[in-house]
């Protein structure tokens, strides 16, 4: 299911290949990396997957990192088990292409390989996400590249609270219940705009399953009806 965002607005849009050459920066490739998992968390919790995982196949719009385009979309399986190994197999992939681009190894990378000699590519990757890959890559951990960031902060904004707070005048930076005041991983706004599609597919299929068949038995019904009273003449 190729996906067509924003039909009324001049859209431009590069490959994730094509944006990472531009951009070289660990800042800017984690930037990105973060709001690709993003965007997977949003497809996968409105029931669907990646179809094709490739950088050729995600598109940066608006060469905008949070503006991120997966092209080829599927549903997810209805049975559950199913379902979750597509989830943890998208998840793989994701963590496989972002090794890659960090690596400059893509075209060479496979699964085995990357699993096989984790520690060698590690070396390439951001040293406080590197348990995030391990985890994901050697244990097949089922947890977005967003979610652990997040964890991650909130577990260092902890120890600087806790830090602030033995010294003396110390101010609390976040609330009573241990979380940021503001998100900073969320953008479900964008992704709203972006797979605004998926929810029109969902109502389609509802009209195809539900819809359709009704009229049918209703038609059905009032031909039998029409014919009952035919025959009583």
């Amino acid at each position: 299911m190729p996906m067509r965002p924003f039909p009324n607005k001049e859209v431009t849009k590069c490959t994730l290949l094509e944006w990472v050459r531009n951009h070289h920066s660990e800042e800017e490739l984690r930037e990105v990396f973060l709001n690709m998992d993003i965007a997977l968390k949003y497809i996968h919790d409105h029931g669907y997957c990646i179809e094709v995982f490739y950088p050729t196949e995600i598109e940066v719009l608006f060469d905008r990192p949070d503006y991120i385009q997966f092209r080829h979309l599927m549903e997810l399986s209805k049975d559950p088990l199913a379902k979750k190994n597509m989830i943890k197999e998208d998840i793989f992939h994701s963590s496989l292409i972002q090794i890659g681009l960090y690596t400059n190894t893509l075209q060479q990378l496979t699964p085995k390989t990357l699993k096989e000699n984790f520690d060698d590519f590690a070396r390439f990757v951001p040293e406080g996400d590197v348990p995030y890959y391990r985890g994901v890559v050697q244990r097949g951990a089922m947890v977005y590249f967003n979610e652990y960031a997040l964890e991650k902060m909130n577990r260092d904004l902890d120890q600087l609270d806790k830090e602030l707070q033995e010294s003396e005048g110390g101010k609390p930076l976040q609330k009573s219940n241990g979380h940021y005041v503001n998100d900073p991983l969320s953008n479900d706004q964008i992704n709203d705009d972006i797979y605004k599609q998926i929810n029109g597919l969902k109502d389609t299929a509802f009209i195809n399953t539900l819809l359709i068949p009704t009229i049918v038995f209703i038609s059905l019904f009032l031909m039998a009806l029409v014919g009952w009273f035919i025959s009583l003449f």
